[in-house]
């Protein structure tokens, strides 16, 4: 009878590391992570406003669909500085945050992890809407020193717009405004602010909004006729300017000359019951200078009334009675106090 033992192995600590390690081996794959092919925007948002508000732009295949705000507040500005969300691993030239022109066809390129690149191409709708013409056929002459007013479409509810003349050598010459409310047609001074004047001649009429996007008419539709310059109010006070009855005051007036006579000299101001009033001043005399004009307040003036911010002061000339000179927008009224 044969005996058959039946035979273990046995091995060290050591020795059973290694055959796990052996065996492990053995099972083990090799794994290389690829460069990823993505090279998509994921979001294009503007900031405006000075980051008040942000334009969400729409991306959709390889166009970026940007729609200005329609309103003349917020017209489309030069450059823009746009913040791009991309894939992962991608790169965007030019960079989220940059400022770029912005105009239609205005371009972006994505590149991918893997070289893939992918370019993008902004599809401006503009609905900002700007000052308009009424009119451009009919020639308007205007006299310096006169006020005047011109029809537009779309000016900006809060008195922002200025208006210009321009002549053939592009030299812009800024109006005055004689009022800060200009809704359908802008009211101006014939003057420049510093009371320079302006040349005799033909002129473009040019709008410019507050962030300065200039609207000019196609033709020359203001003729600035030759003459003697009318004479304005024109304050420069810098607060509320308190008078009482019996005073004698002196107006800031431009254009004087020692030949003008006046036919009256009016003191506007809003009544009791919310609607335009005036009573007339007492007017004495041109100052030396011809600077300004001195007239006196009637002793039975009402009280605790004040001009309205444009058209406060109204001069008449004497033998023109189609002319009324008022003074132009300004910041403080003329107020009279017991």
């Amino acid at each position: 009878m044969i005996n058959m033992k039946t035979r273990y192995t046995t091995y060290t600590f050591p020795a059973l590391l290694l055959l796990v390690g052996i065996l492990f081996s053995a099972c083990k794959k090799e794994y290389e992570i690829a460069p990823t092919p993505y090279a998509e925007i994921t979001s294009f948002k503007i900031p405006y406003n000075a980051g008040k508000d942000t334009i969400v732009a729409i991306v959709n295949g390889e166009n970026i669909y940007v729609s200005w705000p329609g309103s003349t507040e917020w017209p489309i500005p030069e450059t823009i500085s746009p913040v791009i969300n991309i894939s992962n691993n991608a790169s965007i030239s030019p960079a989220s945050g940059t400022a770029i022109a912005l105009n239609d066809g205005a371009q972006y390129q994505v590149k991918a992890q893997d070289g893939t690149t992918k370019v993008y191409t902004i599809k401006l709708s503009n609905g900002a809407v700007l000052p308009s013409f009424v009119d451009e056929e009919t020639v308007l002459p205007l006299a310096v020193g006169g006020t005047y007013s011109i029809p537009f479409r779309n000016l900006a509810t809060d008195g922002s717009d200025s208006l210009f003349l321009v002549n053939d050598q592009n030299k812009l010459f800024k109006l005055i405004a004689a009022s800060q409310n200009q809704l359908s047609s802008f009211q101006f001074i014939a003057d420049q602010y510093d009371g320079t004047g302006i040349p005799t001649g033909d002129y473009y009429v040019q709008v410019n909004n507050k962030y300065r996007v200039p609207v000019r008419s196609s033709k020359k539709i203001v003729n600035i006729t030759s003459g003697t310059a009318y004479p304005y109010p024109y304050f420069n006070h810098t607060k509320t300017w308190e008078v009482k009855r019996g005073d004698i005051i002196s107006i800031p007036v431009r254009h004087l000359s020692k030949q003008l006579l006046f036919s009256s000299v009016s003191f506007n101001f809003i009544n009791e019951s919310g609607y335009p009033d005036a009573f007339p001043l007492e007017f004495l005399a041109i100052s030396e200078d011809l600077k300004s004009i001195r007239v006196k307040i009637p002793n039975d003036a009402p009280t605790n009334v004040s001009t309205p911010f444009s058209g406060g002061i109204l001069l008449s000339l004497s033998g023109d009675w189609s002319t009324f000179l008022a003074s132009p927008y300004y910041q403080y009224p003329i107020k009279i106090v017991e």
